[in-house]
């Protein structure tokens, strides 16, 4: 449906602010639905379309959701969504205008997952989890090679994600070696993990040297995409950090906030909090010296700012309060 081929962007400005001189945003919330997902949904779909199956289910946050709806849509196959009853309405909305049946489950990610496993083995309906999925992984290391391909077969020292069930970090580590393998790079990127403060298991893992993920608890942030307490695909997130060499840091909700502010100011680009997740590593990426100031760095934008527009009104009430007690923003 036209997804892939998001295009590469350079942020001298935002960079220069946060003292970085070679960055660049890969524009991934370009794709047709509006996030990331849609490399992952686009395969997944079109494997379940030849395997003849006619209605499948996801528990989703809001982006995997939509996508996944969009995708049947087109294949003509019927979906149903389990979604945290909190998510942001506009991805609700999206998906259920794509026709799919959302049901909203109160409570934390977790409990999500385990509505949605609890349907899928009464009723045995597909389950098209965009986190377990090889065929969805598959869809998601092409970042890598269109990341290669754009930069003329040249490989930038470090990619910085933010990482929830970790299929992004781990599908793009699998194509980067598998470019390797191939013969057509020589170097790899030090790929990096930032995730929110109130839900960290990959962060503590690595911390501790650990090579099992302990699921942590769920609290609230603004960064929804990422709120996984037990990533499915933990294991391999710190495997491929370990053999890029990369680090796991977390961040706050004001921090994101802070980021999304300045990105969409200074560049004229509106990622959604998830995305702006690893805006504010990347700046703690450099102040702990894991990057300098004159390394080459992509961040990938995962989703568009308009998919929750609830919490960038919030964040410009609260601009907007501070400018108008003391006269500054």
């Amino acid at each position: 449906m036209g997804e892939g081929l998001t295009p590469l962007r350079t942020a001298a400005k935002y960079g220069a602010s946060i003292g970085l001189s070679n960055l660049i945003l890969k524009l991934d919330f370009l794709n047709p639905t509006g996030s990331f997902k849609d490399r992952g949904c686009s395969v997944n779909v079109s494997k379940l379309k030849e395997l003849k199956v006619t209605a499948v289910m996801d528990d989703s946050s809001g982006n995997a959701g939509s996508s996944l709806a969009a995708y049947c849509a087109a294949a003509a196959m019927d979906c149903t969504l389990y979604t945290p009853a909190e998510a942001p309405k506009e991805k609700l909305i999206q998906a259920e205008m794509y026709g799919a049946k959302v049901i909203r489950v109160p409570g934390t990610r977790t409990k999500v997952a385990q509505a949605a496993e609890e349907r899928w083995k009464t009723t045995g309906l597909y389950y098209a989890s965009h986190n377990l999925s090889p065929f969805f992984l598959e869809g998601m290391k092409t970042l890598a090679y269109e990341i290669c391909e754009d930069l003329d077969w040249r490989v930038p020292d470090h990619v910085i994600f933010p990482v929830g069930g970790g299929t992004l970090i781990v599908g793009a580590w699998k194509g980067f070696k598998e470019l390797q393998e191939l013969g057509w790079i020589s170097d790899l990127p030090k790929l990096h993990c930032v995730q929110s403060e109130s839900c960290m298991p990959i962060v503590e893992a690595l911390r501790k040297g650990s090579r099992n993920i302990t699921p942590v608890e769920e609290r609230e942030t603004i960064a929804g995409g990422i709120r996984i307490s037990n990533p499915a695909r933990g294991k391999q997130v710190l495997h491929a950090l370990r053999d890029s060499r990369g680090e796991a840091v977390s961040v706050d909700d004001e921090s994101i906030m802070k980021h999304q502010a300045a990105i969409a100011k200074s560049e004229g680009v509106f990622p959604e909090p998830t995305s702006c997740a690893a805006l504010a590593g990347l700046e703690k990426l450099l102040e702990i010296g894991a990057l300098d100031s004159r390394d080459s760095v992509i961040v990938p934008l995962t989703g568009f700012g308009l998919k929750d527009i609830g919490t960038a009104a919030r964040s410009l009430s609260t601009r907007h309060s501070t400018f108008s007690r003391d006269g500054t923003s």
